[in-house]
């Protein structure tokens, strides 16, 4: 093929139905074509420069290249097994290589010249019953992968977008005791974030202090029950996914992915801004969710009781808000973790998803595109849970977030 057929083959897929309507993919596919046939297999930091505006990306700090590549390997093979399985020519990129390769399909018709020699019959049936079972296992595949869809999540598998996961992870510093000759690293309650990190450092007047932030946070035992539950889940759908902590969150991410944000409400860093918008106000002070907006019961506070080690009650959130570029963010957080913990389960867990979903829908006449939803959960020792959904509201307009040159997400 000469380089206009490769260009206009180019363009077939990225018009097909199985390739989907992403605007960032198509960009990302012509790219690889035309440095593949320059013979230039770019890096990663000249694709985030070039099809993704983020001339300062670093690999070592974000997997969203790599993530991308995974999807679109996906929606090449996604068109050659459909739309594309007559085409003489298979486009591919190779794992671990950003290069387009295209290579001539092969077609082995000496079969159909032999079927009728009798030596050839078992092997035949051989091949059919292999053949059959292969059928059998892709369309189990495809069925996991359909777990997705007509669900809450469904968001994840339409849109274009990759999906990572970010755990809310608890602020940690430095600090450097000169007199004492001391060198330690500290967990404050009251400091949750750099802002406030910077406020503490200002206003601390201490002799031969000094403190630091660390490039890393601390991760509360909850994440490891968060993590297993959405690999589970994912995992049986076919759907590939990043793992990354708040502390390593990269505002100007904000547009290139879908998010599923999971944690204690204080460790949600700039997801915490959220509340600005939402029916309930978050109390930092008083560790607790307020109704304040639109509701008979205005006013009324929600806050754990109890001991967190034995019996207790908590309350966990869910809120699914549109991100600024189509994409999608998935919020299940608590005010301990115990109810971010059943808040996520709540929807990874199939039986309880479908009762969540159809409370929704007999409360609200539907499961809404973008909703918020406060639940009760009581447990003993962060163990036994049970969850009871309190209020649920609509966003009639959700509103769309961005993040601003400081920092800051904000309503548009």
């Amino acid at each position: 093929m000469d380089k206009a057929e490769i260009l206009e083959l180019t363009e077939k897929i990225i018009q097909s139905k199985d390739f989907g309507r992403s605007t960032t993919y198509a960009n990302l596919l012509r790219f690889l074509v035309r440095c593949s046939l320059d013979e230039d297999v770019p890096k990663e930091t000249v694709i985030a420069a070039e099809v993704f505006g983020r001339p300062d990306f670093d690999p070592s700090e974000s997997t969203l290249i790599r993530v991308y590549a995974y999807k679109l390997r996906e929606k090449l093979g996604n068109y050659y097994a459909n739309e594309g399985s007559n085409d003489p020519f298979l486009m591919s990129m190779p794992k671990g290589s950003y290069g387009i390769v295209l290579e001539k399909r092969r077609r082995n018709l000496a079969i159909f010249q032999w079927v009728e020699k009798k030596w050839i019959r078992i092997p035949l049936i051989l091949g059919t019953t292999i053949l059959c079972l292969l059928l059998a296992w892709f369309q189990l595949g495809q069925k996991n992968r359909n777990l997705l869809h007509d669900t809450v999540w469904s968001d994840l598998v339409t849109n274009g977008y990759p999906t990572s996961v970010f755990l809310g992870d608890l602020f940690i510093y430095l600090e450097q005791d000169s007199i004492n000759g001391m060198d330690r690293t500290i967990r404050d309650p009251q400091v949750n974030s750099f802002s406030e990190f910077e406020t503490f450092r200002n206003s601390d007047k201490r002799e031969g202090v000094f403190t630091a932030p660390i490039s890393y946070g601390l991760l509360i035992r909850g994440s490891l029950q968060w993590i297993k539950d959405l690999t589970r889940l994912f995992d049986a759908a076919g759907h590939f996914f990043s793992i990354r902590t708040i502390s390593r969150f990269n505002p100007k991410e904000l547009q290139d992915q879908n998010f599923v944000v999971v944690g204690m409400i204080k460790t949600l860093g700039l997801f915490r801004d959220y509340f600005n918008y939402s029916r309930f106000a978050y109390d930092e002070a008083g560790e607790a969710l307020i109704l304040e907006k639109g509701d008979a019961a205005e006013g009324q506070v929600f806050s754990p009781s109890g001991d967190p080690d034995g019996y207790h009650t908590d309350y966990g959130f869910m809120a699914k808000f549109p991100g600024p570029n189509q994409n999608t963010v998935y919020l299940f957080c608590g005010l301990w973790d115990t109810g971010a913990t059943q808040s996520l389960k709540n929807f990874t867990d199939t039986s309880l998803r479908q009762s969540i979903e159809s409370e929704i829908a007999g409360q609200l006449g539907e499961v809404p595109a973008y909703f918020e939803v406060l639940f009760e959960v009581s447990g003993i020792d962060r163990t036994e849970l049970s969850t009871k959904l309190i209020h649920v509201f609509p966003l009639q307009e959700p509103a769309t977030f961005w993040v601003d040159p400081g920092g800051d997400i904000l309503n548009r």
